[in-house]
């Protein structure tokens, strides 16, 4: 019966390791994900940004001559 006892415990470790390593991997892609999330925002406020001092610059050179 020890055996068994001692199989039992081993399979539960091994287990747990397994369900800590593949929560490890998930949060690692969630945080990829997010900092794509971040960059794609970060770039389309900057190109916001570039398009509307162009416009600006049109109109101020329009506005003075």
């Amino acid at each position: 019966m020890k055996h068994a006892n001692d199989l039992f415990a081993q399979a539960v470790s091994q287990l747990i390791e397994l369900g800590e390593k593949a929560r490890k991997e998930r949060e690692a892609r969630e945080r990829k994900a997010s900092d794509r999330e971040t960059i794609r925002v970060k770039r389309k406020e900057k190109r916001a940004h570039v398009r509307l001092t162009e416009r600006e610059k049109v109109q101020l050179h329009f506005n003075f001559n």
